[in-house]
């Protein structure tokens, strides 16, 4: 689990160095629940533990608090604090393997809330493509791609993020 800790940190800190990867997190998230009905998608501010405010409110306070030393700190924690870590990975990169994952986890998804275990994704080793070889390494997986790193356990039920209906996002 430290390991994992290790590369998750390394991913976070990289990608919080990025300004357009911060800038279109921010561009995501809604601060309020409003927000969240306004826009039917998005990453819900209170989903991740934040405190829900009006986006007047959130956006600029969103560059006071989004720094690396507290996000890195609240990411390890969450890893130290959970039961396990379940990392998906395909034969190879391409369509058919990214839906095959993406099913594999929609499977473990369904069968954890069913049974009461939350989950939460942690996909910063395999966002990072420089970082993504050497989390593939460390898990020993050959020529496998890790493709969502996934924690789970116990815990409190978070609000939901919303999304949108099918038919508004296919053309």
């Amino acid at each position: 689990m430290e390991r994992v800790v290790d590369y998750v940190v390394q991913g976070n800190t990289n990608q919080m160095n990025d300004g357009a990867f911060v800038e279109e997190l921010k561009a995501w998230i809604r601060f309020s629940a409003d927000d969240v009905v306004r826009t039917g998608d998005g990453l819900y501010a209170a989903s991740s533990g934040s405190p829900s405010v009006p986006s007047w409110l959130g956006r600029p306070l969103f560059g006071l608090f989004f720094k690396p030393k507290s996000e890195n700190d609240k990411y390890a924690k969450h890893v130290r604090s959970s039961a396990g870590i379940a990392i998906f990975v395909s034969d190879a990169p391409g369509a058919a393997q990214w839906v095959e994952v993406g099913r594999c986890y929609e499977r473990f998804a369904l069968q954890s809330t069913a049974l009461g275990i939350r989950n939460a994704f942690l996909n910063q080793p395999v966002e990072v493509p420089a970082l993504r070889p050497q989390f593939a390494a460390f898990l020993g997986v050959g020529q496998r791609r890790p493709d969502l790193v996934v924690r789970f356990g116990r815990g409190p039920r978070m609000p939901p993020s919303l999304r949108r209906p099918l038919q508004a996002v296919l053309a």
